[in-house]
């Protein structure tokens, strides 16, 4: 009989959650369930997703794009799309960061959570309490298809016990791609592939072609093919502290590790809570770097019996030669080469075309070698090959990548005005979302390739999952040879690191380290200074918080600062105000009825409202930790503590002066000087004036690219191929520190400099001609002229557009934006950049606030200071033709 109640009661209830649908359906086309761009929806779509839109025709899945943003800047489009309530119901990013900013919504009504079983009771310990182990074990669990999720996997979608995030079905993974018939043209074996840095270098030189002075072995500066070098070491980008509740002995694992058995005990810190905290500057993550410097920088040459590299010493080059093998090798400064390899500064796909031509190794991902198809590459020459270990003490790495899908915090809004329908459409996009990250889509594919006689160039892991094995025989032993080292355990598979923000450390390591390393610019680069430096940003807020007691000690002299400055402050305005009303100015006639304020209300509102609520509710920000969705509780005085202990923001101000003196002594007095010019030019005036206003027609936008595209640091740049001739070159323009800064103020020269010349024309055209007859009677040059006749007179003119550059250059960060974005380092880090960088990129809104207020402040004391200047100009009526 309850059996039967039962069954009613869930026969009802699917009923009410139908009607509820249909009810928000109201028909065929209703829901439009979002997905962003990591899944493409234009291409077939799996059939477990056709199937399930043929049996729910009012759904649609449809792609989500927001505004485009170049480089690290892409994901602030999302940021801004989550914080108007329009974002997409289903998205990539970082897990982490989008659970603090309380973007994702958790997983745990359809699967469960920590501490709680699948039948809704409360998960108890043999003591009697809660058993919570951070993770949702098997019989925690209310989906099926949790425990088919690889556990490494599981516990980096998992935060503080709650799931957030499922995998994109079985990812692919990171390896060094290669060119069979190249590799054996120089005579090496597939066979046998280098298996620690020393012969991976090896390798490098031999696929060095002397004739045409061309690497065979081409990187990349990006982030994600990096970090499988640090694996390498057997160390990791990020490592855990766990203390022994029996000792109190802190033991120190890697970000990855799964056994937590103390080497000295064997006591297992499994539960024990973990401290995370990035580990870049330690030696074995510095040698990875080092190891690129090496094979960027190193010189070599080649030993002319054998055809063996021999790696040389600066010494060793300087003297012209050095030992091998007990003999003394001569040999001169044409002989010795720099570097083993080339850097990938195009497109990834451009550059993979060259595989099998003159490219013959690349770090890249592959799921399979029929990938490469569509650029014209053959599979059967295609393989691949695990990063190699430091040492033979290390194990070579293969390392695993994937994206992770989440639900939107929007979805709770969707759906309907009940409850009922907005849970029924919660339930839609997470069917969806489970059929994206499915594994039966990739099993599509496989099966479809199988099908066209492509066996033998699939992963040797899928064709035997799927039942295919037979076709293992066919498969080039060179591949297959990779996988069964992972299988036997010879190679370690590793993933990207996930805890902390590592979407937004990766950025930054790439732009302050490894790209440094492997630009023109690169060879004397201190990169260990580097290391240190951003291993120190990396815990005290790009990636982990800095510690609430670090920040308590200073607490007590920032209160007295604070109360320090509010009442300079207060004594300030109250001098102002008194002054003011001390003035006696006359009042006769003058009209003080309402009108005026009638007239001026408009004004007044549209400012306070665009201008003034801002710098309020920006205000209250700066003493908050504020977060997109959810409560954004009052720290005090804590974001600017943060401030004054990060040495950045001292470089931020430091290379805000520089870019803001260098622009007014660039861009503001340009236009002086060629209006100079253009009053003076004999013939062809109109000409002259039309050529220099001519960009000022163009948009900003356009004029900035086009000189990034001139800055090329490449031979094929512009600028690089006009100084080709003169046997300079090519130049880094972007990419060394020397020459950056100039290279984004240019653009800005080039731009405006027409439009300004135009304006201080006609104000040459007020000097009187009498006074430059006389002064030529008393004889007096062209120098002396202006500088007593022409500069006076357009003083003020001067004076009141330097009030405005010297405040516009301090928030200008346009051409940088699209030019370095900040680099490299942080060469070009304005503060206006560092703004736009702490709050769109980390999501760190009230630390940009408080980043803005102090920028503020500087500019209201600069700008008092300068118009208390222009107070003391005569400002007259131009007369002139």
């Amino acid at each position: 009989m309850k059996l039967s109640q039962h069954r009613q009661a869930h026969a009802l209830l699917c009923l009410f959650f139908l009607a509820a649908a249909q009810s928000v359906w109201g028909g065929p086309s209703a829901f439009e369930i979002t997905v962003t761009s990591r899944y493409d929806t234009q291409v077939r779509q799996p059939k477990v997703l056709r199937d399930f839109f043929a049996a729910h025709p009012g759904v649609r899945l449809k792609q989500w794009d927001g505004i485009r943003m170049p480089a690290e800047g892409a994901r602030a489009s999302l940021a801004m799309a989550m914080a108007a309530n329009i974002g997409p119901d289903i998205f990539e990013t970082d897990i982490r960061q989008a659970v603090a900013q309380g973007l994702a919504y958790p997983l745990t009504e359809w699967i469960g959570e920590d501490g709680i079983l699948a039948s809704g009771k409360p998960k108890l310990g043999p003591d009697g309490k809660p058993d919570l182990n951070g993770q949702i074990d098997a019989d925690e669990s209310k989906w099926p298809g949790w425990m088919k999720i690889r556990p490494l996997y599981r516990q980096v979608v998992t935060v503080d016990g709650k799931p957030y995030s499922l995998p994109n079905r079985n990812g692919t993974y990171v390896g060094i791609l290669y060119s069979k018939s190249l590799i054996r043209r120089v005579g090496l074996d597939p066979m046998r592939p280098p298996r620690t840095w020393d012969e991976f270098a090896r390798w490098c030189r031999l696929l060095y072609d002397p004739k045409t002075r061309e690497f065979g072995v081409e990187f990349t500066p990006a982030s994600w093919a990096f970090a499988p070098w640090v694996a390498t070491t057997g160390s990791s980008i990020v490592v855990q502290t766990r203390v022994s509740p029996a000792t109190g002995k802190a033991y120190t694992f890697n970000e990855q590790a799964t056994d937590f058995r103390t080497p000295d005990t064997g006591e297992d810190l499994q539960v024990a809570r973990p401290a995370w905290r990035a580990n870049v500057a330690s030696d074995r993550c510095a040698a990875a770097v080092g190891f690129y410097h090496r094979l960027r920088w190193a010189p070599w040459v080649k030993e002319p019996r054998t055809g063996e590299p021999v790696e040389l010493t600066e010494e060793e080059r300087r003297q012209g030669w050095t030992v091998f093998r007990g003999r003394r090798v001569r040999f001169s400064p044409s002989d010795v080469v720099e570097g083993s390899i080339r850097v990938t500064t195009g497109d990834i796909l451009e550059t993979l075309k060259r595989m099998g031509r003159d490219l013959a190794m690349y770090p890249l991902w592959s799921g399979d070698m029929t990938e490469f198809e569509s650029l014209g590459l053959e599979p059967g020459d295609m393989g691949m090959i695990p990063f190699p270990a430091m040492t033979e003490k290390e194990q070579p790495v293969l390392q695993a990548s994937n994206s992770f899908f989440m639900i939107g915090k929007d979805v709770l809004k969707r759906g309907g005005d009940s409850p009922a329908e907005r849970k029924v459409y919660r339930d839609l996009v997470w069917q969806i979302l489970t059929r994206i990250c499915s594994v039966e889509g990739m099993d599509e594919q496989i099966r479809r390739k199988v099908a066209a006689g492509q066996a033998r160039f699939l992963n040797p892991r899928d064709l035997e999952r799927l039942g295919f094995s037979d076709y293992l025989r066919e498969m080039p032993p060179e591949n297959r040879m990779m996988w069964d080292e992972v299988a036997q355990g010879k190679i370690l598979e590793v993933i990207e690191p996930y805890m902390g923000r590592w979407l937004q450390f990766r950025d930054f390591y790439q732009r302050e380290a490894i790209d440094l390393v492997l630009r023109p610019s690169g060879k004397n680069f201190d990169y260990r200074a580097a290391l240190s430096q951003l291993e120190r940003d990396a815990n005290s807020g790009i990636m982990f918080e800095r510690p609430p007691s670090e920040l308590d000690a200073y607490r007590p002299r920032a209160r007295l600062t604070a109360a320090t400055i509010v009442f300079l402050l207060i004594a300030g305005a109250a001098f102002i105000v008194r002054a003011q009303l001390r003035r006696a100015d006359s009042a006769a006639g003058v009209y003080r009825g309402w009108l005026p304020w009638l007239m001026l209300a408009p004004a007044l509102a549209s400012i306070a409202l665009w201008g003034y609520y801002p710098l309020v509710r920006g205000l209250g920000m700066a003493f908050q930790d504020y977060r997109i969705v959810g409560r954004s509780p009052y720290t005090g005085l804590d974001n600017f503590i943060s401030i004054a202990l990060d040495p950045n923001f001292y470089h931020y101000i430091k290379t805000t002066f520089r870019f803001v003196l260098w622009n007014l002594a660039l861009a503001f007095f340009t236009p002086i000087v060629l209006a100079f010019l253009l009053t003076e030019v004999p013939r062809l005036k109109v000409f002259f004036r039309t050529l220099f206003f001519l960009p000022q027609m163009t948009s900003g936008l356009v004029v900035t690219l086009m000189w990034k595209d001139m800055f090329a640091g490449t031979a094929s740049g512009t600028i690089n191929q006009l100084l080709k001739p003169l046997g300079i070159g090519p130049v880094d323009w972007l990419g060394n520190p020397a020459t950056v800064m100039i290279c984004v103020i240019l653009p800005v020269v080039w731009a405006a400099a027409g439009i300004g010349s135009l304006i201080y024309l006609a104000a040459l055209k007020s000097v009187p001609d009498e006074l430059y007859e006389a002064a030529s009677i008393d004889g007096a040059g062209i120098l002396r002229r202006i500088w007593h006749i022409t500069f006076p007179t357009i003083a003020p003119l001067v004076l009141i557009n330097f009030v405005g550059a010297f405040i516009a250059t301090f928030q200008s960060m346009g051409s940088i934006f699209l030019l370095t974005f900040g680099g490299p380092g942080k060469e070009t880090m304005v503060m206006g950049m560092a703004i736009w960088q702490e709050a769109y990129v980390n999501l760190r809104f009230s630390l940009a606030t408080a980043y803005a207020w102090i920028l503020g402040s500087l500019l209201i004391g600069f700008t008092c200071m300068q118009l208390g200047f222009l107070r003391r100009v005569d400002f007259r009526q131009a007369r002139g033709d």
